[in-house]
């Protein structure tokens, strides 16, 4: 029976079992990802009984195979020799292959922000290859490929975990599921989303142009290199499909309205050929500061602020994107700098509502965020000490 399928597994691996990783996506939050685990695993292999090792990393164009205990090639960025071209089913094949020599497991990371690795997730994990991942791609593209994703976790025995797809490192996804399992009703879910916007809005106050306000963000970095990209609301509408489906709600991300800071006679807009986008765009922008200085000036006359919310009524079963208002005493009028917060309205968490807030941008938050998810899946493999 079972339990005898568990003692040969578990004969198969002298000591501690392994849980063989392939990262896909090396930007920022691959690296960061990466250099976490060489870090820390000797630790957590003390701590959680399962040994963790890097199997294979792939870059857009190319990728490193790395044999057993060969990730201290990665070390401090490294990127050895010996790369082939990127080919996500043989990443994928070569840590399964890992995981079936050690008996241990595969699990696979997607950094990426493309929809490519998605279209992958329901063999992986049909396969028996867990996946862990900060892509939105997934979470709110359709929903039958969604539902597919989930059925391949079943079926495999494997984890679909993507924590860090909202919020970054912020505990957001997991309180959400902990309380619906154990049976609270969530009536709604409701947050700021997107560090960004959170940025304009905490920093913009009445009497100070809102194309200012826009261009200190780009100044400083928050901004995507064209300003419409976080301004469209497209982002936090994804992350919005992402919490409405894990409330139950079938929703795709076209049901989601959306309601957009760009102009509409700038959604189309394109800059003079040369110039820098975010500069151009700021430039254009000033001709609409007269307007938005009218809705700011009006929530202050009201006591009120103004920040760019996404919303789930689970009751309704409806999901919004919009500019909303709250008094200075709500828990969105509290934020700084760039704030991610949510707040959860549930059955239990009533009438002060779960609260969650912090910074929900940055590498090495969100590379935590996956590593939390990777360390679920190690708690789940551990074995009697021989």
């Amino acid at each position: 029976g079972h339990f005898g399928a568990r003692c040969a597994a578990s004969s198969a691996g002298a000591g501690a079992p392994t849980l063989h990783v392939g990262v896909v996506g090396y930007g920022l939050v691959g690296k960061e990802l990466v250099s976490q685990v060489l870090t820390n695993a000797t630790r957590l292999e003390g701590e959680l009984g399962v040994k963790l090792q890097i199997a294979g990393v792939a870059r857009s164009k190319s990728m490193l195979l790395l044999p057993p205990a060969g990730d201290g090639a990665l070390t401090g960025g490294a990127w050895p020799s010996g790369e082939a071209p990127a080919d996500l089913t043989k990443l994928a094949e070569h840590v399964l292959a890992a995981a079936a020599a050690s008996g241990g497991r595969a699990l696979l990371v997607d950094n990426t922000a493309s929809d490519a690795p998605a279209e992958l997730y329901a063999s992986w994990l049909a396969a028996g290859a867990d996946i862990v991942t900060p892509n939105k791609r997934a979470g709110s593209g359709p929903y039958d490929r969604y539902e597919r994703i989930r059925a391949a976790a079943l079926q495999g025995g494997s984890l679909f975990l993507y924590e860090a797809t909202v919020g970054a490192g912020l505990p957001i996804i997991g309180p959400l599921q902990v309380l619906r399992r154990s049976g609270d009703e969530v009536v709604g879910v409701e947050g700021i989303f997107s560090g960004t916007l959170s940025y304009i809005f905490n920093s913009w106050k009445p009497g100070v142009k809102f194309s200012a306000v826009v261009k200190d963000a780009k100044d400083k970095g928050f901004t995507e290199p064209d300003p419409r990209d976080d301004l469209s609301g497209t982002d936090v509408a994804r992350k919005v499909t992402i919490l409405a489906r894990e409330c139950g709600l079938k929703l795709e991300l076209s049901d989601i309205p959306v309601k957009s800071l760009v102009p509409v006679a700038l959604e189309s807009w394109q800059p003079a050929v040369g110039a820098n986008i975010g500069d151009a765009f700021v430039k254009e922008l000033e001709a609409y500061d007269a307007e938005m200085d009218a809705l700011i000036s009006e929530a202050e006359a009201a006591g009120e602020v103004l920040r760019f919310v996404g919303a789930v009524d689970v009751q309704a079963g409806t999901a919004s994107v919009k500019l909303g208002r709250y008094p200075k005493d709500h828990p969105f009028a509290s934020t700084q700098f760039a704030d991610n917060i949510v707040t959860y309205d549930t059955k239990w968490y009533r009438p002060r509502p779960l609260v969650v807030q912090g910074p929900g941008a940055g590498a090495a938050v969100t590379a935590a965020g996956i590593f939390g998810n990777i360390m679920e899946v190690m708690s789940g493999m551990r074995r009697p000490r021989p």
